[in-house]
């Protein structure tokens, strides 16, 4: 038996402007993971998430909220305790027993037990019910169908409102009871939806939604708007994804590390040795950049408590300073070679700076088919940094810079990285409360390709090419590009639709 909780006031459960839904079902059959996905909430705080059964133990209001209005309001009730008990006295109490009980004797089933220590969490799950909130009841199809549910399902059954059972699969096999647990709800809901609140997506949020204008039209016109503003909600997180993305692209390629070294009896040794620690500093800083962005792109979709929190490197398995990472992503020798040729003087900005600045102009030689062959050549090129050695300085020092990668497939690589950590964010519902950090599957080692930009349509490839370039050269003035930013958009679109490998 639940302990009663200290007397107050009851709250008005239901929302003047706001359709209204109680979140029902028995201990542990996931409704506060349903909800944290529904709302995209991950505080614990808020709505906590466990194993433990019996996390919720009171009713909680929580509210779909867009441009600052509360369009749905969900109210997070404690599970079942005693349905089958519950269902008996229900029955006692029916006005005309001959005909069974009705929404009536829910009603005196509550006034009776309220100020009592039985039936405290059925009265309490009842209470919003009895308002008129709506009625979405959440059941595990992998559990076998026994009277205890049953009993539930007729509790609920007796109610006024309109009714939604949700499947909510939470185990990784196909649902074993499924087809008895549809066709018993099939008897007491207007509508029965499955939704896997450890893996559903933005569609499958939307989907939900929208089944609530299926057991209910009277409120069909709020509901249609209601999932116009979230489309158009997200279509802005994705503009601004595509934004931090582009923003991450323009300063990785631009960076440089600069350090300097003492020019004495053994310069070679000396010039080693602050050329291994500007790598050193110079992949750690585009790590850092890497992770900065990634815990903005979880921001953005709402992860507020999940970070990336990586190893020094960009991803787990995953080196910029590897040859392995440079064979499995970015784009292969022949899209490059397309991609150098429709940029023109392809290798131009790196010729320059690795030769420290001594072409004595031959780079403005390089013209279209020769920038597609120095993409071919330098396409499968480990990352050695451009390196330029400035003039003497002070004391007998000298200044070392370093910059970008050579290769021409560096940005494509860093950008598959960041695409992968995109699709991770994606796949990541707020129900699941990982606190170890993102990862992101980088897929079986072995295949030609595995990330994303080799997929990409040649025109995209190419219109991303002269951005890259660009941005070597004035990146202030290309940061901010509107072509290149609707080209990543639209593969922001395209990694949202392709549903994400068997390792992501």
């Amino acid at each position: 038996m639940t302990p009663r909780p200290e007397r107050f006031e009851p709250p008005t459960w239901r929302a003047a402007d706001a359709p209204t839904f109680a979140v029902v079902g028995k201990v542990n059959m996931g409704k506060s993971a349903v909800l944290a996905t529904l709302l995209e909430e991950d505080d614990d705080a808020i709505i906590r998430i466990s194993d433990e059964p019996g996390e919720t133990t009171r009713c909680q209001r929580l509210s779909l909220t867009l441009d600052g209005v509360e369009r749905l309001r969900f109210i997070d009730t404690p599970g079942f305790q005693q349905p089958i008990e519950a269902l008996r006295a229900i029955r006692e109490l029916a006005a005309r027993p001959e005909r069974g009980p009705g929404p009536g004797d829910l009603a005196r089933f509550v006034e009776r037990y309220a100020d009592t220590e039985t039936f405290v969490d059925e009265c309490a799950l009842l209470a919003p019910i009895l308002e008129g909130a709506g009625v979405i009841y959440v059941v595990d199809p992998c559990v076998r169908l026994h009277d205890a549910f049953i009993a539930e399902i007729e509790i609920l059954r007796l109610s006024a409102g309109p009714r939604l059972a949700v499947l909510n699969p939470k185990g990784e096999t196909a649902p074993a009871y499924e087809s008895a647990w549809r066709a018993e709800l099939g008897k007491a809901f207007n509508l029965v939806r499955t939704f896997n609140a450890f893996a559903a997506r933005f569609d499958a949020r939307r989907e939900l939604l929208a089944a609530l204008n299926q057991i209910d039209e009277r409120d069909r016109d709020h509901l249609s708007d209601t999932l116009e503003r979230l489309d158009t909600e997200w279509v802005q997180r994705r503009e601004e994804a595509a934004e931090l993305i582009a923003d991450c692209l323009a300063r990785a390629l631009t960076h440089t590390e600069r350090t300097s070294y003492v020019d004495e009896a053994t310069p070679e040794t000396a010039r080693r040795a602050a050329l291994a620690e500007a790598h050193r500093r110079y992949f750690a800083a585009i790590a850092d950049l890497e992770r900065e962005t990634t815990d903005r792109l979880l921001g953005v979709y709402r992860h507020r408590h999940t970070k990336a929190h990586l190893q020094p490197v960009l991803a787990e398995d995953i080196d910029l300073t590897e040859a392995d990472t440079w064979q499995r992503f970015g784009l292969d020798r022949r899209q490059l070679t397309f991609a150098g040729a429709a940029t023109g003087a392809a290798g131009v900005g790196w010729i320059d700076i690795a030769t420290a600045g001594h072409t004595l102009g031959l780079a403005t030689l390089f013209g279209g088919g020769v920038g597609g062959a120095l993409a071919w050549f330098k396409g499968d090129a480990l990352p050695s940094l451009n390196l330029s050695i400035g003039r003497r300085a002070t004391l007998g020092g000298r200044a070392l810079t370093v910059g970008p990668p050579k290769s021409p497939n560096f940005a494509w690589i860093l950008f598959d990285l960041i695409l992968l950590r995109y699709r991770a964010i994606l796949g990541l519902t707020h129900a699941e409360r990982r606190r170890d950090g993102l990862v992101a599957a980088s897929g079986s080692r072995g295949a030609a390709k595995e990330g994303v930009v080799a997929q990409l349509p040649a025109e995209r490839q190419k219109r991303l090419a002269r951005w890259f370039k660009a941005l070597a050269k004035d990146v202030e003035t290309h940061r901010s590009d509107g072509e290149a930013r609707a080209a990543i958009e639209a593969t922001l679109a395209e990694v949202e639709r392709r549903p994400a490998g068997p390792n992501d």
